[in-house]
């Protein structure tokens, strides 16, 4: 039997990111993001929580969504859905777009 690497996400806001991120997010085709993700249908995204932001212009992570990943892998978190359901959480900012 082999062994299966069973990864966490945690859901939150589309909020805790920058309108000018979501824009970002929504407007440039996947294969280019600064970051490992896609879309989540018409409701947000789904990313990778980077542990570091190697990137420089537009292959950087924007600091919104790079402290999004930090905080979530202090949660233990591998993987964040940003739905624009999901909850505030009052360790990161919280953006009204």
């Amino acid at each position: 039997m082999s062994s299966l690497d069973v990864r966490s996400f945690i859901v939150i806001s589309t909020g805790h990111v920058t309108e000018a991120t979501a824009k970002l997010l929504d407007d440039v085709p996947v294969d280019e993001w600064p970051c490992l993700g896609g879309r989540y249908g018409d409701y947000g995204w789904f990313v990778y929580a980077h542990d570091e932001n190697c990137g420089v212009g537009k292959d950087r992570i924007p600091d919104d969504l790079f402290a999004v990943m930090i905080w979530a892998r202090k949660e233990r978190c591998d993987y964040v859905l940003l739905d624009c359901d999901g909850d505030q959480i009052d360790a990161l900012p919280h953006h009204d777009w």
